[in-house]
């Protein structure tokens, strides 16, 4: 059976269109995020040596990267075994 898909995504929710032979399904996928958190410090550093200032990522930022990992592999779980993928 031949499965052609069409993918819309974003860090916030995806939307996945299975067509086959058997006709055609959506499903929704919501990760619950609102928006990737911001680093803390004061101002934008500026200079030769900026990105060996920039504070490291912290528990927050790991956590948010967890969470995405999980949400992506959902959406890759609803892709299957595709003959094509179309993103949007």
């Amino acid at each position: 059976m031949r499965t052609k898909v069409g993918l819309w995504i974003d860090h916030r929710k995806a939307i996945v269109v299975s067509v086959t032979d058997k006709g055609k399904e959506i499903v929704l996928t919501i990760s619950g995020i609102e928006k990737q958190p911001r680093r803390s410090g004061d101002s934008p550093l500026k200079g030769r040596y900026e990105s060996q200032q920039v504070p490291a990522d912290n528990s927050r930022q790991r956590a948010f990267t967890g969470h995405l990992n999980l949400y992506y592999d959902a959406v890759i779980a609803c892709i299957g075994d595709a003959e094509s993928i179309l993103t949007f």
